[in-house]
């Protein structure tokens, strides 16, 4: 932290200078009280525990003055504490930003907001999964919400400073709910984040994240690197007679992605997908074995893509890590027993994201083929790559590093204890740049 230009005394019993202060300050405490040690809070947020004299620490008070309350708890030798709160820069209001219904049948919304004098509201924003839908530069800050994303569940808002700070909020459709029997469940989610040019994130603040289940905010007990934690993937590659002059390439960037994406621990099934679903190699850690199992694959018959895919789903159903789901195809079903209605209500109940890769080999995949791959990947928290010959490895890449910038979160929610009922779950980030990727839901256990 840099070094502090400004101090500030704070001394049991006497107000605190009402100079403005922001920036590096350099905090002191005076509490009367011979060998006590001193904790501090700071908007809530402790920042010195247990501190012996001299009582100070160096706080950053942000860039612009706005109000901060600061709570100081003195402990004696014999264990009796005296606390007492300081307020500075009583007054200058934070950025915040507080959406509220109006008139909720009309489906009207007012963002009420607070900001610093010397840097006010420019605008407040109407934002639907990191699409922009309104905009007001005026108070009273009021949005029509359109009907399909008042179903959605959420209606979302960002404010931005003049100087370009901002602050998110949003409202849910979840009201008070009342129970005989309730449960607290605690459920593992595995999350990826883009920015506005599609570009996958891993640097995001944990802060950011916010968790809706049923619509109810879920309170983050554990967050961190999804790397970090063993991943069992399921490679599916299109080996039908349609991939005969591109089997080679194909195979060879299959290769170069497994390479690149296991390492100690994780594991690897291979499936062909042709007249029926083909496992070449069960789940193993062992990276030449995939190798193998790709370079023996040989093109013929048709596709059975959803028989694959469903096969693929029970390989990893009982496995107790991260999952993934990555297909290779270059063209829709032609021959699976399983339709297409029930890969996607199995791929969303199994919770495992499908990545698809859909590869041009002369012919275009048809546009109903690349919306069903769409509607699956975005149920799952996968995405849709389409390929060539010159790019496919690129977009094996493009996987490879989602997968590798995964957040792993661990979120608590009290909820009904109802067994097998669907939960939607949705992601927020309290920033307009970025969204979220991740299941829609799950089956309670």
């Amino acid at each position: 932290m840099a070094q502090a230009t400004t101090r500030l005394l704070l001394t049991r019993g006497e107000r605190p200078d009402t100079a403005q202060y922001k920036g590096v300050v350099e905090l002191i405490v005076n509490p009367g009280i011979e060998n006590a040690r001193v904790s501090i809070t700071v908007d809530g947020q402790r920042i010195a525990e247990s501190i012996q004299a001299p009582f100070r620490v160096v706080v950053d008070f942000g860039l612009t003055a706005v109000e901060h309350k600061i709570a100081i708890t003195a402990t004696t030798p014999k264990k009796k504490k005296i606390a007492w709160t300081e307020t500075i820069n009583r007054g200058h209001l934070p950025l915040t930003v507080k959406i509220k219904p109006v008139d909720i049948v009309g489906r009207v919304f007012e963002a009420v907001c607070t900001a610093p004098r010397e840097d006010p509201i420019a605008v407040v924003q109407l934002w639907d999964s990191g699409n922009l839908i309104a905009t007001a530069d005026s108070a009273p800050y009021r949005f029509d919400v359109p009907a399909e994303v008042l179903a959605t569940g959420v209606v979302q808002v960002t404010a931005r400073t003049k100087a370009g700070e901002e602050a998110a909020d949003f409202w849910s459709t979840s009201g008070d709910i009342h129970a005989e029997e309730i449960q607290v469940r605690t459920v593992p989610l595995f999350v990826s984040v883009v920015d506005r040019n599609g570009v996958t994130r891993d640097d995001v603040d944990p802060s950011l994240f916010r968790v809706l289940d049923n619509d109810s905010e879920a309170q983050i007990i554990e967050f961190g690197k999804a790397f970090d934690q063993p991943i069992s993937i399921a490679l599916l590659l299109d080996a039908s007679a349609s991939m005969t002059y591109s089997m080679k390439n194909a195979t060879q960037a299959a290769i170069g992605f497994a390479q690149k994406t296991l390492k100690d621990g994780d594991r690897c099934a291979v499936f062909a997908i042709q007249d029926v679903p083909r496992r070449k190699q069960p789940l193993t850690a062992s990276s030449t074995l995939v190798a193998k199992a790709l370079e023996a694959m040989s093109p013929t018959g048709q596709t059975a893509l959803y028989d694959s895919i469903q096969s693929a789903v029970r390989e990893l159903r009982e496995e107790k890590t991260r999952r993934a789901i990555v297909v290779l195809t270059d063209g829709g079903d032609t021959s699976s027993i399983a339709s297409y209605d029930e890969i996607e209500k199995s791929t969303a109940q199994a919770g495992i994201p499908v990545y698809f890769i859909a590869y041009n080999t002369g012919t275009e995949t048809s546009a109903r083929d690349l919306e069903r791959m769409r509607y699956i990947s975005s149920q799952t928290g996968g995405f849709v790559a389409t390929a060539t010959q010159q790019n496919l490895q690129a977009k094996y890449s493009e996987i490879e590093k989602d997968l590798r910038a995964q957040f792993a979160i661990r979120y608590q929610i009290t909820d009904f204890a109802q067994k097998n009922e669907w939960r939607r779950v949705r992601v927020l980030l309290s920033s307009p740049k970025l969204t979220a990727r991740t299941i829609r839901g799950y089956f309670a256990p």
